[in-house]
């Protein structure tokens, strides 16, 4: 489903409750949570190229993901707890536009273009 390809730092990914660090080219999955530490981030490919990538101090999920190799379609449901994300978007967005969605402590965004950035502050309790 998607791989890491780039890292710096401690990441962490959380997989069943177990926590596991995070090493180059390993697989991630649906339902899978990822911690980047301090001065940490990492960038993940998913199968239909879309690219995420993750500032430090950042807590995020793969809450579901699914790719049709022959009709280039399906969908992404992203959450983020605090930090930073940013997507670059793959085969997903280029069939659908909405069908990458990140879900935030307040909101819920969908990438209506290729790109899409996000930061959250976890002492802000609603959306400005």
């Amino acid at each position: 489903m998607g791989v890491v390809k780039t890292l710096l730092g401690d990441v962490q990914l959380i997989r069943a409750g177990e926590f596991v660090k995070v090493g180059l080219g390993d697989e991630v999955f649906i339902d899978d949570a990822l911690h980047t530490d301090n001065n940490s981030s990492v960038g993940i490919l998913f199968n239909d190229n879309t690219r995420i990538g993750a500032g430090p101090n950042t807590r995020f999920s793969i809450d579901s993901y699914h790719f049709d190799n022959q009709s280039q379609q399906g969908q992404a449901d992203l959450s983020i707890v605090n930090g930073t994300l940013a997507l670059v978007g793959g085969q997903l967005t280029a069939k659908r536009l909405d069908a990458v969605k990140v879900h935030t402590p307040t909101t819920t965004l969908t990438a209506s273009c290729s790109t899409l950035s996000v930061k959250v502050d976890p002492l802000t309790k609603e959306a400005p």
